[in-house]
C-alpha cells in the first residue's frame, strides 16, 4: 500500500524523465558472449528480419526488469541461457546475465540494474554491482515508476490483441493491477470472511438467547398447568363412576331380557331340527330314484351304442355292395352298347361286301367291253395295196427287229403297274395305322383325364380323412376329459354348496349394509382411484380374531380406501349429488399414520399386534395401520388388563371384543352390536364362493352333455368309414386306368414301329418306280429309233414325216381306250384287295364273346343284389331297434328330469330349512355368547373400579368388608331419571357416546396438560442462564461492529484507489483515441469511453470498454475489425500508461494488424510522446513524455524513430548481433 501511495501521486507529469541508455547482455538466449546494445534514444526502433532475435532483445529488457521466465517464452530460467545444441545445454556451470544502464533524470547519472542466471538455475539481482534481494530490486524499480507486476512499461507481441479481446471482468483485474488496489484484495477478502463469521456468531448467540427466553416462558406455563391437571383428574373420577354405574344397570336389564329370549328360541330350534331331518330323508329317497333312472338311461345308451356299432360294421359292406352293383350295371350297359355297335359294324360289313362284289362285276364287264372295242377298232391305214403290203412287210420286219425290246418293255410295264399297285396298298395300310394311332391317343387323353381327376381327389380325400381322424381323436379325448372334468366340477359345486350352508350364506343383509355395499361398488366402477371397502380389502387371518378386529377398527370397518385426497373429494361430491348416506374415506397418499412399535411384537404370551393378524395387500398397509394403529390383541381378559393398565399403557382388545384403552376405560358387551358386525368379515368370502359357484356352473354348461360328444364322435366315425371306402375304390380305379394306359401305350408303340418299318418299303417302291419308268423310256426310245429307220423310205413315199406321226393321228382313240383300260385294271385290283380283306374279317366272334361276358356279369349282379337286400334288411332291423331304445331312453330322461326338478326343489327347501336351523342355532349361540359377555363385562367393570379405586354406591352396610364385590347390591338411585329409563339400542349408543366424549374430552385435556412439578426450580435456573447469554450476545455484537468497521475502511481504500485509476484513464482515453483516429478527412476522430457495471463495488464487477471509429455507429468490441480493435487497445494501453507512467515504454510489433494509415498515426503519436522536443512540456490531452523502444517491420513506422537498432543473425558465430544507427542528423528541417 505504501509503494502504491508513493507512486500514485506522480501521474500526469514528466517527473520520471529517465531513460535506458544501453543494454549489456551475456549469453542470453540467441546473444552469445558479451554484447553491448545501444545507445537507446527517446524513440528507438528495433528492426531486423524474422528470426534474427528482435523479440529476444525485448525479452532481455524484460528479464533484467524482473519479468518472470514464464512470460519470456521459457519454462525455466536455464532455457534462457544461450545454447547452440543439446551438448551446450548439458554443460554445467552455464551462466547468463543482462545489465541495463539507466540515466537518471536531471543529473544524467547512470544507474545499473543487473540480473544474472546462476549455475544452479536461480536469479541474482544487483544494483550498481551490489547484490540485493528481489524486494529491494523491485522497490528501486517502483521508485522509478517501473511496476513489474503490472508491466506498465512493456507490451509483448500479442498483448494488444489480448487487451482487445478482454471481457469486462478481465479489464477490471487489469485496472486493479495498475491502481495497486489488488494489493488490498487479500485483506478485503479476509475481513469479509471475518465479518460474515462475526455475523453468524452474533446470530447464533441471539438464537440461543431467544430459545432460553421461550423455554422460560414455557416453564412458567407448565407451573400453571399443574394445578389444572389435579382439578381435571377429580372431575374425570366422578364422571367415570357415573358411567360405570349406568353400564352395570344396563347390563343387568339386558341379562334378564336375554335369558327370557333364550328359552323361547331353544323350542324353535328343536322344531326346526325335526323339519330338517324330514326334508333330508325325502331328498335321499329322490336321489336314490334319480340313480335308478340314470342307470336305465346309461343301459339304453350302451345298447344304442352297440346297435350303432353294428350298423357301422354293416355300413361298409352295404357301400361295397352298392359300388360293386353299380360297377356291374355299368359294365353290362357298356357291353350291350358294344354288342349293338358290333352288330351295326357286321351289317355295314355285309353291305360293304355286296357293294364291292357289285363294283367288281361292273369293272370286269367294263374291261371286257373295252377289249372288244379294241379288237373292232384295229389300225387300218388307208393306203394302196402295194403300200399296204409294203407297210405290213416293213411292220413285220420292224416287229422282228424290235421283238426283244418290246418284250422287255412289256415286262417293265407289268413291273411298273405292279409297283404302283403295291405303293397304293402300302399307303392305304399306313393311313389305317395312323388313324389307329390317333384313336389310341384320343383314348389315352380320356383315360389320362380320368386318372388326373382321381389323382387330384385322392390327396383331398386323404387330407379330409386325416382331418376327420384328428377331429375324432380330439372329440374322443375331449369326451374323456370333459367327462372327468364334468364330474370334478360337479363335486366342487357340491363342496361350495356345503361351505355356503356352513357360512350361513342365505342370511339376509340389512338394508343399510346393502346400500353401503352397492354405493362402494358404484364408486369403484366410476372412479379409478377407489380400492373398495375395508371389509372387502382385508380380513382376519383366523376366525377367532373376527370380533377383535371389528372392535379395533371401530368406525373404520366400513371406510372406503381411495388412492389420494382428490379421489376422496370426488366421491364425496358424488354422494351428495346422488343423496346417498355419508361414508368415511381413507386416502392412501395423504393419510398420516404412526409407525409400528416393533417391541410390541415381542411382548410374549398370546399378545399380538392387531395389524399382524389381518391379511391384506401390502399396497393398502397405510390404510390398515391407520384403522387399527398399534392396538394389541390377546386371548384372556386378565392378560389384557396386565398389558393395558400395568407399567406402560397400551390399547388392548380381547378375542371376545372387550376393548381396554390407555386412559383406563374398558368397553364390551352387546350394546354396540359388535358380534353382528363381526360377521361382515365372512361377506367377502361368501360373495367369493357364490361367484366361484356361478363360474363352475358356467364351465359345466360350456362343457355340455357327454352324450352330445358321443353322438358327434359316431357321426365323425361314419364319415371316416365312407372316406376310407372312397379312397379304396379310387386306388383300384387308378390302378385299372394305369394298366389300360400302359396297354394303349404299348399298342401305340407297336403301331409306330410298324409305320417306321413300312416307311423304308415305301421309299424303296418309289425308287423302283422311278427306275422302271427310266428304263421304260429308254426301251421306247430305242424302239422308236429302229422303227423310224425302217419306215424312213416308206414314210417318205406316203408323205409323212414318220410312221408314228400317222399312227398317232389315226390311233388317238386307241390310246384313250388303252388309258381307260388301264384305269379300270387298277380299280379292279383295288376292289379285289378290299373284297379279300373284308372276306377275311370275322364279325361274329366278338359279338358272341360279349354276350358271354354279359351273361356272367348278370349272374354276378343278381348275387350281389341278393346280398344287398339281405344287408339292408338287417340294417333296417337294427335301426328299428335303435329307435325303440331311443324312445325308451327319452322316456327315462323325462322321468329323470322330473326327478331332478323334484330334487332341486327339495334341495332348495332343505337349504331353506338348514339355513333357518343355522340361523336359529347362530342366534341361540349369539345370545348365549352375549349373556357370557354381559357377565364378563359386569365382572370387568367391578375389577376396573377396584383397579382405578372408584367406589360404587351400594345398599349394603359400607363397613361390611367381609362380602365380595359380586354380592354387593348397587344403589342406582344417585343416577339421573333419564339414565334409569328403558332405552333403545340407538339411544344407548348415543348416551355411551356422550359419556365417552366427555371422558375423552377430559382425558385429552389431562393428556394435553402434561404437568411438570419441577417447573419452579427449572424456571429459576433458566433466568440465570438468560442473563449469561445476554452478556455473551452483547460481546458478539461488539466484535461484529469492530470487524465491520475494519472491513468498511479497507473497502473504502480499495474503492478510492480503483476509482482514482478509473477516473484518470476514463478521462484520458477518449482524447488519446481521438488523437489516434483523427485525420484530414475526419478531424474530430472517433470516440472511446469506459463504463462501470457496478459503481458501488466496481472492483468486484466488470468494466465495459466502448470504441466508435469515425463515421461508424456504436458497436461491441467483438464486432470491430482487427485494425480497429488494435487502435482501441493501443488507446487503452496509452491511457493506462499515463496513470502509472514508466520512464520508458517497450512495444513489440504492436502495428502488426494496422494498415499504413493507422501505422503512421500510431507512429506519430509515439513520436509526439517520445522525442526530446516533447519532453519539455505537458501534453494538453493529459499524456506525458516517455522513452519509446519499438519493434517493428514496417518502414512507415520506424522511419519516424530517432535511432534504429538493427538485429541480424551472425551465421559464423551462430548468434544474434546488433547495429545502432542514429537518425537525428537526418531530421527534417
Amino acid at each position: 500500500m505504501a509503494a502504491a501511495a508513493a507512486t500514485s501521486g506522480g501521474h500526469g507529469s514528466r517527473a520520471v524523465g529517465g531513460r535506458i541508455h544501453r543494454l549489456e547482455v551475456e549469453n542470453f538466449k540467441s546473444y552469445k558472449g558479451t554484447q553491448t546494445i545501444g545507445p537507446f534514444y527517446d524513440f528507438t526502433a528495433i528492426i531486423g528480419p524474422n528470426g534474427a532475435g528482435k523479440s529476444n532483445l525485448m525479452d532481455a529488457i524484460s528479464f533484467v526488469l524482473g519479468v518472470r521466465s514464464a512470460h519470456l517464452r521459457g519454462a525455466q530460467l536455464k532455457d534462457l541461457i544461450y545454447a547452440l545444441d543439446d551438448r551446450d545445454k548439458e554443460e554445467r556451470g552455464r551462466r547468463a546475465s543482462v545489465r541495463l544502464v539507466y540515466n537518471l533524470p536531471g543529473t544524467g547519472a547512470e544507474l545499473q540494474f543487473t540480473r544474472a542466471i546462476t549455475g544452479a538455475g536461480g536469479s541474482e539481482y544487483r544494483i550498481d554491482g551490489r547484490v540485493v534481494t528481489w524486494d529491494d530490486y523491485n522497490a528501486k524499480l517502483r521508485s522509478l515508476g517501473i511496476l513489474v507486476k503490472a508491466r506498465n512499461f512493456l507490451v509483448f507481441q500479442g498483448d494488444v490483441e489480448s487487451i482487445a479481446s478482454k471481457n469486462p471482468k478481465e479489464l477490471t483485474a487489469l485496472l486493479e493491477q495498475i491502481a495497486a488496489s489488488d494489493e488490498l484484495k487479500r485483506e478485503y477478502d479476509d475481513l469479509e470472511t471475518q465479518k460474515s463469521t462475526a455475523e453468524e456468531k452474533s446470530a447464533l448467540v441471539y438464537q440461543e438467547k431467544r430459545t432460553i427466553v421461550m423455554e422460560r416462558k414455557q416453564k412458567k406455563a407448565q407451573k400453571e398447568e399443574a394445578e389444572k391437571h389435579l382439578r381435571l383428574q377429580q372431575d374425570l373420577k366422578l364422571l367415570k363412576t357415573d358411567h360405570l354405574l349406568w353400564q352395570l344397570y344396563t347390563i343387568e336389564k339386558d341379562m334378564e331380557k336375554i335369558e327370557a329370549e333364550l328359552e323361547e328360541e331353544r323350542g324353535s330350534l328343536q322344531q326346526a331340527r325335526e323339519e330338517n331331518q324330514s326334508s333330508e330323508n325325502e331328498l335321499a329317497a329322490k336321489k336314490k330314484e334319480q340313480s335308478a333312472f340314470l342307470k336305465k338311461i346309461t343301459m339304453c345308451e350302451k345298447n344304442m351304442a352297440k346297435k350303432k356299432l353294428d350298423i357301422d360294421k354293416k355300413q361298409p359292406e352295404l357301400l361295397k355292395l352298392k359300388e360293386q352293383i353299380s360297377r356291374l350295371k355299368s359294365k353290362i350297359k357298356s357291353c350291350n352298347k358294344e354288342i349293338d355297335k358290333k352288330k351295326d359294324d357286321n351289317k355295314k360289313h355285309l353291305e360293304e361286301m355286296k357293294r364291292l362284289q357289285s363294283a367288281l362285276a361292273d369293272v370286269t364287264s367294263a374291261i371286257e367291253e373295252l377289249n372288244e372295242q379294241g379288237q373292232d377298232k384295229g389300225v387300218k391305214l388307208q393306203l394302196a395295196d402295194h403300200q399296204v403290203q409294203e407297210y405290213h412287210r416293213i411292220k413285220e420286219d420292224a416287229g422282228m427287229r424290235t421283238a426283244k425290246l418290246r418284250d422287255e418293255k412289256e415286262v417293265l410295264d407289268k413291273e411298273l403297274n405292279a409297283d404302283i399297285e403295291a405303293k397304293k396298298n402300302l399307303e392305304e395300310n399306313m393311313q389305317q395305322l395312323r388313324s389307329r394311332v390317333d384313336e389310341i391317343s384320343s383314348q389315352e387323353s380320356e383315360l389320362q383325364t380320368k386318372l388326373n381327376k382321381i389323382l387330384q381327389s385322392i390327396p383331398k380325400h386323404e387330407e379330409e380323412l386325416t382331418h376327420l381322424r384328428e377331429e375324432h381323436n380330439k372329440i374322443a379325448k375331449e369326451r374323456q376329459s370333459s367327462g372327468s372334468k364334468y364330474q370334478t366340477l360337479k363335486q366342487r359345486v357340491d363342496e361350495i354348496d356345503t361351505q355356503l350352508r356352513e357360512l350361513k350364506a342365505d342370511k339376509n343383509e340389512s338394508e343399510r349394509d346393502a346400500k353401503f355395499s352397492e354405493t362402494a361398488k358404484s364408486l369403484k366402477r366410476l372412479f379409478p382411484g377407489v380400492h373398495g371397502r375395508m371389509t372387502e380389502l382385508c380380513r382376519p387371518s383366523q376366525k377367532k380374531y373376527n370380533l377383535a378386529v371389528t372392535v379395533a377398527m371401530g368406525k373404520f370397518m366400513d371406510a372406503v380406501v381411495v388412492e389420494d385426497e382428490s379421489t376422496g373429494k370426488e366421491c364425496i361430491k358424488y354422494l351428495k349429488e346422488q343423496r346417498l348416506p355419508p361414508q368415511t374415506f381413507i386416502p392412501l397418499q395423504s393419510v398420516r399414520v404412526k409407525p409400528i412399535i416393533e417391541r410390541l411384537r415381542t411382548l410374549g404370551g398370546s399378545a399380538q399386534l392387531i395389524f399382524d393378524v389381518i391379511q391384506f395387500d401390502r399396497a393398502l398397509e397405510k390404510a390398515v395401520l391407520y384403522a387399527v394403529g398399534n392396538t394389541l390383541v390377546c386371548d384372556k381378559l386378565d392378560e389384557a388388563k396386565t398389558l393395558s393398565w400395568s407399567g406402560e399403557r397400551y390399547k388392548v382388545v380381547t378375542v371376545d371384543g372387550i376393548l381396554l384403552t390407555k386412559s383406563g376405560t374398558m368397553t364390551g358387551g352387546v350394546s354396540g352390536g359388535m358380534e353382528a358386525r363381526s360377521n361382515k368379515w365372512e361377506d367377502s368370502r361368501i360373495e367369493s364362493l357364490k361367484k366361484k359357484k356361478n363360474q363352475l356352473e358356467s364351465e359345466m354348461a360350456e362343457l355340455g352333455s357327454p352324450r352330445e360328444l358321443q353322438r358327434k364322435e359316431l357321426a365323425v366315425s361314419e364319415k371316416i368309414t365312407g372316406l376310407e371306402k372312397k379312397l379304396h375304390y379310387s386306388n383300384v380305379e387308378q390302378k385299372n386306368l394305369k394298366e389300360k394306359l400302359k396297354k394303349l401305350s404299348s399298342e401305340k408303340r407297336n403301331i409306330e414301329k410298324e409305320i417306321d418299318h413300312l416307311e423304308p418299303g415305301k421309299d424303296e417302291l418309289e425308287n423302283c418306280l422311278a427306275k422302271n419308268e427310266r428304263e421304260l423310256k429308254k426301251r421306247e426310245k430305242k424302239i422308236n429309233e429302229i422303227v423310224d429307220k425302217i419306215y424312213k423310205d416308206f414314210s417318205t413315199s406316203v408323205g409323212v414325216k414318220n410312221i408314228r406321226e400317222y399312227e398317232e393321228k389315226q390311233l388317238k382313240d386307241a390310246q384313250a381306250l388303252q388309258e381307260r383300260k388301264l384305269s379300270l385294271s387298277n380299280q379292279l385290283s383295288k376292289l379285289k384287295y378290299q373284297l379279300q380283306y373284308e372276306q377275311k374279317r370275322d364279325m361274329h366272334a366278338p359279338i358272341a364273346k360279349l354276350k358271354d361276358t354279359i351273361d356272367s356279369l348278370e349272374k354276378e349282379l343278381k348275387s350281389l343284389q341278393e346280398r344287398e337286400s339281405s344287408a339292408k334288411a338287417a340294417t333296417e332291423q337294427i335301426s328299428n331297434q335303435m329307435e325303440e331304445l331311443k324312445a325308451e331312453a327319452e322316456d327315462w330322461k323325462l322321468k329323470l328330469d322330473e326327478c331332478e326338478t323334484a330334487i332341486d326343489e327339495l334341495k332348495k327347501q332343505n337349504d331353506s330349512v338348514a339355513a333357518a336351523l343355522a340361523k336359529l342355532d347362530r342366534q341361540l349361540k349369539l345370545k348365549e355368547g352375549q349373556l357370557v359377555q354381559l357377565r364378563s363385562r359386569q365382572r370387568e367393570i367391578h375389577e376396573k373400579c377396584d383397579l382405578e379405586q372408584l367406589k360404587l354406591p351400594t345398599v349394603n352396610d359400607p363397613m361390611d368388608t367381609g362380602s365380595s364385590s359380586q354380592e354387593l347390591v348397587l344403589d342406582y338411585s344417585q343416577l339421573s331419571e333419564t339414565y334409569l329409563q328403558d332405552m333403545r339400542l340407538s339411544e344407548r349408543d348415543k348416551l355411551e357416546a356422550e359419556f365417552n366424549k366427555k371422558i375423552g374430552t377430559l382425558v385429552a385435556e389431562i393428556e394435553r396438560t402434561a404437568p411438570n412439578l419441577k417447573a419452579l426450580d427449572q424456571y429459576e435456573v433458566l433466568q440465570t442462564k438468560e442473563k449469561e447469554v445476554s452478556e455473551k450476545f452483547e460481546a458478539a455484537r461488539k466484535e461484529e461492529r469492530e470487524v465491520a468497521d475494519k472491513y468498511n475502511t479497507v473497502k473504502q481504500r480499495r474503492y478510492e484507489l480503483f476509482m482514482e485509476a478509473f477516473d484518470h484513464i476514463s478521462k484520458g482515453i477518449d482524447k488519446i483515441y481521438k488523437q489516434l483516429t483523427k485525420s484530414h478527412t475526419h478531424p474530430l476522430g472517433g470516440t472511446a469511453y469506459l463504463n462501470l457495471e457496478n459503481e458501488d463495488e466496481p472492483f468486484l464487477h466488470g468494466i465495459k470498454y466502448t470504441a466508435m471509429p469515425p463515421t461508424k455507429r456504436f458497436r461491441d468490441m467483438e464486432q470491430l475489425s482487427g485494425g480497429e480493435k488494435t487502435v482501441a487497445a493501443l488507446a487503452l494501453l496509452f491511457a493506462i500508461h499515463s496513470f502509472r507512467p514508466s520512464p520508458f515504454f517497450i512495444l513489440d510489433e504492436v502495428d502488426a494488424a494496422l494498415d499504413n494509415l493507422n501505422v503512421a498515426k500510431v507512429a506519430g503519436f509515439i513520436r509526439s510522446k517520445s522525442c526530446a522536443r516533447a519532453g519539455e512540456e505537458q501534453d494538453g490531452d493529459g499524456g506525458c513524455g516517455f522513452q519509446s523502444i519499438v519493434i517493428s517491420l514496417k518502414d512507415s513506422f520506424y522511419d519516424k524513430a530517432e535511432a534504429l537498432v538493427g538485429v541480424y543473425r551472425d551465421s559464423e558465430r551462430s548468434c544474434s548481433r546488433t547495429l545502432t544507427f542514429d537518425l537525428t542528423k537526418y531530421k527534417e528541417a
